[in-house]
């Protein structure tokens, strides 16, 4: 171990932005580690604590936009959704959410949502323009461009807490497939 008058480091903003995002990674693709006694939550949560507290909260959030981009970008996404599908809370009934999310996909209308985001471990209100609905199992998945993140994402739809159909239209990109998406053969996936 290092000599105790070692282990001040004066990082510039990059470097603390960089080393928050490799935290995060870390905490995001790996269960457990433990180190001289101390559990992964307990070493994450405190260096992550002190790393976001010296960072402005504009860029720490930027730092979560980057973990979400790297963990889609390396993930097949219907891998991720079996990964993710081990995480049983928050589930909220889809009863009255999912004829809502098919009449938006079929009118092509824009939706508010309060959704529940396992990485970040919050609720965040989002515009989304909802591109399909996919079955997977007991869950039901929406691909959608997503406002907040300018991007398509990919949303369980037992967290949403809470969804309100908008008067906004929206045009579904002509070339978009559901099957494509997700990189299915004709005949996968059906049910």
């Amino acid at each position: 171990m290092p000599e105790p008058s070692k282990l001040p480091l004066r990082l510039s903003m990059d470097e603390a932005v960089l080393l928050l995002v490799g935290l995060k990674l870390l905490d995001e693709m790996v269960e457990a580690i433990e180190f001289n006694g101390h559990s992964q939550s307990e070493l994450m949560g405190g260096l992550m604590g002190k790393l976001s507290g010296a960072i402005p909260p504009d860029l720490v959030a930027m730092t979560d936009e980057i973990v979400d981009d790297i963990v889609l970008s390396t993930v097949d996404p219907l891998q991720a959704i079996t990964a993710d599908s081990s995480h049983p809370l928050p589930m909220y009934a889809i009863d009255t959410v999912k004829p809502l999310l098919e009449q938006a996909v079929s009118e092509q209308r824009s939706v508010e949502i309060v959704y529940f985001s396992m990485t970040r471990e919050e609720f965040s209100t989002r515009k989304v323009d909802p591109y399909g609905l996919k079955p997977d199992g007991d869950l039901l998945w929406m691909v959608a461009y997503c406002h907040l993140r300018e991007d398509m994402r990919v949303f369980r739809v037992d967290r949403i807490k809470e969804a309100a159909l908008t008067h906004e239209a929206f045009s579904r990109p002509s070339a978009f497939s559901l099957d494509e998406f997700f990189d299915l053969d004709d005949d996968e996936g059906e049910e």
